[in-house]
């Protein structure tokens, strides 16, 4: 492979513009080489902005194309396994965007994929990499406040529309909190105990008419010898803006209208997580750090650097493995009313 990482981006819509700045930052380590996207209108829109890359408009010919090394896929929920898949088969590298697949069956192929090619599989499980986040795990792992008892969490936010017509369709988000919001969330406290749970019993309901999905959804993680995680997740919460007339504003959630905290109960102390900015441990602030994008940088950065030193990276698709089981397993225990063992 060639000093930088020759790069494809597959997929233009809204989360690329978090994603694309990261790659321009990180010019030292890796070339933009290929845009991708059957949308011709944003293909031309967004060439325009680097020098000499290459468009496609179909997905198959650019797999093919010798020059990529690598895939950053910003798609659709249901097309992450088949994208990723395809690639990896053809020997490239790939960085998809979370959740990692629509269930454990697909994410088991894409790491089977992978490792028959010898090629790296992550997963953009991007909240990951804010410095609060990172320091919060290390201090776990230290046991500076003792061995883990629980971990709490609790998302209020309000969403009125969906950001994008896709997240309407449940075929395609599969299901609509969870996958949005929960992957991060499991993600962490699966990370904290580094283990999967013993079993997981969910609760969720949709309140509103513009998707399918669970807007309103508490889980219950158990881990045995006394270990549990509790999560409590709303799109129907947090202030309602008023537009100029003084009538509920229609929004669009937001981190800044939203409660997001975590509580990280151990036998000797506790660690907060507000969102991911700012982390106290009984009580006293230790890090903080700007609401900015610096975490997608991290990331991206995190899988240039595994490729070049041929190294497992952080959030692999063999660790993500574990939040498809629970999140496969939340789904059952809704529709089954029933506690799932894993």
């Amino acid at each position: 492979m060639p000093q930088k990482l020759r790069l494809a981006v597959v997929g233009l819509g809204r989360v690329s513009k978090s994603h694309l700045p990261a790659v321009r930052e990180l010019a030292d380590k890796m070339e933009l080489v290929a845009l991708v996207t059957r949308d011709e209108g944003k293909l031309r829109q967004e060439a325009e902005q680097w020098e000499g890359v290459k468009t496609y408009t179909s997905y198959d010919d650019a797999v093919h194309d010798p020059d990529i090394d690598a895939f950053l896929l910003l798609l659709p929920h249901h097309l992450h396994a088949e994208y990723s898949i395809n690639a990896l088969r053809a020997g490239k590298h790939v960085l998809v965007e979370k959740p990692m697949a629509m269930n454990v069956r697909e994410a088991e192929q894409m790491v089977s994929a992978a490792g028959e090619k010898g090629a790296t599989l992550m997963i953009g499980q991007s909240r990951r990499f804010f410095s609060p986040v990172i320091e919060s795990i290390k201090r776990v792992r230290a046991k500076e406040i003792g061995d883990l008892i629980n971990i709490n969490a609790l998302l209020l936010a309000y969403m009125d529309k969906p950001a994008t017509d896709w997240w309407k369709d449940d075929s395609k988000i599969g299901g609509f909190i969870i996958p949005l919001w929960g992957s991060h969330i499991l993600d962490y406290i699966l990370w904290a105990y580094d283990k999967l749970p013993l079993s997981v019993y969910a609760q969720g309901h949709s309140n509103n008419p513009n998707w399918s999905g669970e807007d309103e959804v508490a889980i219950s993680l158990n881990f045995g010898e006394g270990q549990m995680a509790n999560v409590l997740m709303s799109f129907n919460a947090g202030t309602r803006p008023a537009d100029a007339e003084g009538l509920t504003g229609k929004r669009i959630w937001s981190t800044q209208n939203s409660i997001y905290e975590r509580y990280v109960i151990g036998t000797n102390g506790i660690i907060q997580l507000k969102d991911e900015y700012e982390l106290l441990v009984n009580g006293e602030k230790q890090d903080e750090c700007d609401r900015t994008n610096a975490n997608f940088t991290r990331q991206l950065e995190e899988f240039a650097d595994a490729i070049r030193e041929g190294r497992e990276p952080l959030a692999s698709g063999q660790e993500i493995i574990r939040v498809m089981k629970v999140i496969d397993a939340c789904f059952e225990s809704i529709r089954t009313h029933q506690v799932v063992t894993i």
